[in-house]
Protein backbone atom coordinates (compact mmCIF):
# COMPACT_ATOMS: atom_id res chain seq x y z
CA UNK A 1 0.00 0.00 0.00
CA UNK A 2 1.63 3.39 -0.97
CA UNK A 3 -0.76 5.61 1.91
CA UNK A 4 1.11 5.85 5.03
CA UNK A 5 -1.77 7.47 7.63
CA UNK A 6 -0.16 10.27 9.94
CA UNK A 7 -0.69 11.01 13.42
CA UNK A 8 -3.85 9.38 14.99
CA UNK A 9 -4.88 7.87 11.66
CA UNK A 10 -5.89 4.25 9.97
CA UNK A 11 -6.95 2.96 6.93
CA UNK A 12 -9.14 0.28 7.38
CA UNK A 13 -10.24 -2.22 4.79
CA UNK A 14 -14.28 -2.41 4.86
CA UNK A 15 -15.87 -6.12 5.16
CA UNK A 16 -17.51 -6.76 1.51
CA UNK A 17 -21.17 -7.59 2.14
CA UNK A 18 -22.49 -10.60 0.17
CA UNK A 19 -25.99 -9.73 -1.18
CA UNK A 20 -28.88 -12.25 -1.66
CA UNK A 21 -28.58 -13.54 -5.34
CA UNK A 22 -32.04 -14.78 -4.81
CA UNK A 23 -33.97 -12.23 -4.00
CA UNK A 24 -33.65 -8.65 -5.42
CA UNK A 25 -32.29 -6.75 -2.56
CA UNK A 26 -31.56 -2.74 -2.00
CA UNK A 27 -29.24 -2.43 0.39
CA UNK A 28 -28.94 1.42 1.61
CA UNK A 29 -26.71 0.43 4.96
CA UNK A 30 -23.33 1.77 5.61
CA UNK A 31 -20.15 0.25 5.68
CA UNK A 32 -19.22 -0.22 9.79
CA UNK A 33 -16.77 -3.28 9.87
CA UNK A 34 -13.71 -3.97 8.42
CA UNK A 35 -9.63 -4.89 9.23
CA UNK A 36 -7.34 -2.38 9.45
CA UNK A 37 -4.34 -2.19 7.30
CA UNK A 38 -2.52 0.77 8.13
CA UNK A 39 -1.83 2.58 11.50
CA UNK A 40 0.04 6.21 12.06
CA UNK A 41 2.13 6.83 14.59
CA UNK A 42 -0.12 8.50 16.98
CA UNK A 43 -0.66 12.45 18.04
CA UNK A 44 2.05 14.21 19.98
CA UNK A 45 0.35 16.10 22.46
CA UNK A 46 2.38 18.00 25.05
CA UNK A 47 5.64 16.62 23.34
CA UNK A 48 4.33 12.97 24.02
CA UNK A 49 3.63 10.95 21.23
CA UNK A 50 0.00 9.08 22.07
CA UNK A 51 0.07 5.18 22.10
CA UNK A 52 -2.68 4.01 19.83
CA UNK A 53 -5.29 1.60 20.68
CA UNK A 54 -5.70 -0.52 17.31
CA UNK A 55 -3.05 -2.66 15.73
CA UNK A 56 -2.81 -3.56 11.62
CA UNK A 57 -4.55 -6.52 11.63
CA UNK A 58 -7.25 -5.60 14.34
CA UNK A 59 -11.17 -6.08 13.29
CA UNK A 60 -12.99 -3.03 13.66
CA UNK A 61 -16.78 -1.83 13.82
CA UNK A 62 -16.47 1.96 13.23
CA UNK A 63 -19.18 4.89 13.20
CA UNK A 64 -20.96 5.85 9.47
CA UNK A 65 -21.14 8.66 7.47
CA UNK A 66 -24.74 10.45 7.81
CA UNK A 67 -26.35 13.56 7.79
CA UNK A 68 -26.63 13.55 12.03
CA UNK A 69 -23.96 11.78 12.48
CA UNK A 70 -20.30 13.58 13.36
CA UNK A 71 -17.81 10.41 12.71
CA UNK A 72 -16.40 11.51 9.26
CA UNK A 73 -14.04 9.25 7.00
CA UNK A 74 -13.17 9.26 3.55
CA UNK A 75 -12.65 6.43 0.65
CA UNK A 76 -9.01 5.89 -1.34
CA UNK A 77 -8.71 3.63 -4.25
CA UNK A 78 -5.52 1.63 -4.88
CA UNK A 79 -5.03 -1.14 -7.69
CA UNK A 80 -8.81 -1.33 -7.33
CA UNK A 81 -9.67 -2.00 -3.75
CA UNK A 82 -11.37 0.38 -1.70
CA UNK A 83 -9.97 1.54 1.62
CA UNK A 84 -11.04 3.78 4.54
CA UNK A 85 -9.26 6.49 6.02
CA UNK A 86 -10.54 7.84 9.45
CA UNK A 87 -8.99 8.70 12.89
CA UNK A 88 -8.58 5.90 15.35
CA UNK A 89 -11.11 7.69 17.44
CA UNK A 90 -13.99 6.71 14.43
CA UNK A 91 -13.68 3.16 15.81
CA UNK A 92 -16.32 2.07 18.40
CA UNK A 93 -14.70 -1.17 19.44
CA UNK A 94 -11.98 -3.87 18.23
CA UNK A 95 -13.62 -7.93 18.27
CA UNK A 96 -11.88 -11.16 17.10
CA UNK A 97 -11.81 -10.74 13.35
CA UNK A 98 -14.16 -13.65 12.14
CA UNK A 99 -12.71 -14.34 9.00
CA UNK A 100 -9.76 -15.87 10.64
Amino acid sequence: MKLKPLQDKIVVKPDTRVLSTVLIVENKEKDNMGTVIAVGPGKVINGRRQEMPVAVGDYVRFGTMGADEYLKYFEYFEDGERYLVMSWQDVCFAQENPHV
